[in-house]
C-alpha cells in the first residue's frame, strides 16, 4: 500500500515542481518501477529516455496518478498527491498532459474540443473560454483551423491542438509521452517546434521522447531509465556525449 508518512524534502529539491520519492509500482506480481527518485524543478525541461518497457510512460503517468503508484510519494508543488486527503482534481488542473494519441473528440471542431474542458472543469463562460482556447491556437499556429474537424487535419497539426487544449486549461506544467512517436516523420518537426518555444517560455515540462536531438537541444537535463530504475541522469552534453554507465552507452549506441 501507499506509505503516508512523509519524507523530508531532498537538499537542493525545496523549488520541485515534481519530486518523486522511492516510487514503486507493480502492475500484479511485475514490478515496473523499482524505488524512483526523480524531481523536475520550476521551469526545469527534463527528457526520460529509455528502451521500450523501462517504465518511462508508468513514471510520467503516476506523476498526476493517472496510474496509482503501489508505494512512495509524488509532491507536485509542495502538494503530497499520494496522499489520501488531497483534492486531486484541484492538483490535476496545474498539470497539462500531452499523449502519443491526441484523444481529440472527433464529433466536435477544434474550438469546442479545446473549450469543453475549460467550461467544466474551469466553470468559465463560453466566450472567455473561447479567447482562451483562440489565443492558444493562435501559439501553436493553427488559428485557421477554429472550425476544422479532427478527421480534417493531420497528425501533426491534431497534435498541436491536443497541446493547445493542454494549454487552455492554464497549466503550470506541461507531461508529454511520447508526443511524436504516433506521427509521420515529416509531421515531426512542427510539434516539436511547438515544444521548444513553450520550453522558451519557461514552462516546466518533463517529456518522455525517442527524439535525441530534441533532448540535446531543449532538456536541461535527461535521465536514462531501465528495468524500472532510473540508470543515469546529467546534462545533455554530458549524457548523450560522454554516458558513464554501460547500459546507456549501449542504449546510445543503438539510437543516434
Amino acid at each position: 500500500m501507499m506509505s503516508a508518512s512523509p519524507s523530508p524534502t531532498q537538499p537542493g529539491r525545496g523549488a520541485a515542481a515534481i519530486d518523486v520519492q522511492q516510487l514503486h509500482k507493480y502492475f500484479g506480481d511485475l514490478e515496473v518501477l523499482k524505488g524512483i527518485d526523480f524531481h523536475v524543478g520550476r521551469g526545469e525541461v527534463v527528457c526520460v529516455i529509455g528502451p521500450s518497457g523501462s517504465g518511462k510512460s508508468t513514471l510520467l503517468r503516476c506523476v498526476n496518478r493517472l496510474e496509482e503508484p503501489t508505494d512512495g510519494r509524488i509532491v507536485i508543488n509542495g502538494t503530497d498527491i499520494t496522499d489520501e486527503h488531497v483534492d486531486l482534481n484541484r492538483v490535476r488542473t496545474a498539470i497539462g498532459m500531452v499523449f502519443q494519441q491526441f484523444n481529440l473528440f472527433p464529433h466536435l471542431d477544434v474550438l469546442n474540443n479545446l473549450t469543453i474542458a475549460q467550461r467544466r472543469a474551469l466553470k468559465r463562460k463560453q466566450g472567455e473560454a473561447e479567447e482562451i482556447a483562440k489565443r492558444n491556437l493562435e501559439r501553436v499556429g493553427l488559428s485557421d483551423k477554429v472550425h476544422a474537424y479532427p478527421g480534417q487535419l493531420s497528425g501533426g497539426q491534431q497534435q498541436r491542438v491536443a497541446i493547445a487544449r493542454a494549454l487552455s486549461m492554464d497549466p503550470e506544467m506541461m507531461l508529454f509521452d511520447e508526443p511524436t512517436s504516433a506521427l509521420d516523420p515529416e509531421l515531426v518537426g512542427e510539434v516539436l517546434q511547438v515544444m521548444k518555444d513553450l520550453a522558451s517560455e519557461g514552462m516546466t515540462m518533463m517529456v518522455v521522447t525517442h527524439e535525441m536531438g530534441f533532448a540535446r537541444e531543449v532538456a536541461d537535463r535527461v535521465v536514462f531509465m531501465d528495468g524500472g530504475v532510473v540508470v543515469e541522469e546529467n546534462s545533455p552534453e554530458e549524457l548523450l556525449e560522454n554516458p558513464q554507465h554501460e547500459r546507456t552507452k549501449q542504449f546510445l549506441s543503438m539510437v543516434l
